[in-house]
């Protein structure tokens, strides 16, 4: 609880924002009351379930994200239509696998933000993270031959190879590319 912060601080403002309009939109009418017991509520929250602290290091690359965002989306269009083709098609599913994946970045946000990008595409799942031990494990759907099951691991190695290009440390970067280089060979 050490790294924790109480009481309420000028970064709390956006916060208690976000939370007194989520508490509006549930009441479904703005009005003194509302706004007002909304912002008591929202600052509560914050002071008794306070934020841990996050180190944020890196540098955010204008260019990498675009990439990042792009090749997020047209992922998410293309496992779309694969997941609903196995779903529909009149032969078995597929096997599926966990797969143990072996993460460079240290930084628990970023090994965080990995796996929810690779959760959110269909035919993926992430079932667990160990940030200690950069590595996590996917549920990864069509895993019929081991090309595929390679595939799904390079796939999930490029998200956050991605990931790092776009927010991540020049160290990282650059183990990040030998690793995908040592894979290539």
């Amino acid at each position: 609880m050490a790294d924790r912060v109480r009481g309420l601080r000028v970064w709390h403002l956006p916060v208690i924002a976000w939370l007194t309009l989520v508490w509006l939109l549930l009441w479904g009418a703005v009005t003194p009351i509302n706004v007002v017991g909304g912002l008591l509520v929202s600052a509560v929250i914050v002071m008794v379930f306070p934020f841990p602290r996050v180190s944020v290091e890196g540098t955010l690359r204008p260019w990498p994200t675009v990439v990042l965002l792009s090749r997020f989306l047209a992922d998410l269009a293309v496992a779309s239509f694969t997941v609903a083709w196995l779903a529909i098609r009149p032969a078995a599913p597929p096997p599926s696998a966990v797969l143990q994946i072996d993460l460079v970045s240290g930084s628990e946000l970023r090994q965080t933000l990995t796996g929810e990008l690779i959760s959110l595409v269909p035919g993926s799942l992430l079932i667990e993270l160990d940030s200690e031990g950069r590595r996590m494990w996917l549920h990864v759907l069509d895993a019929a031959t081991p090309e595929k099951v390679a595939g799904a691991r390079r796939k999930a190695r490029l998200q956050e190879h991605r990931l790092l290009r776009a927010i991540g440390t020049d160290a990282e970067i650059n183990d990040s590319e030998r690793r995908l280089r040592e894979d290539a060979s």
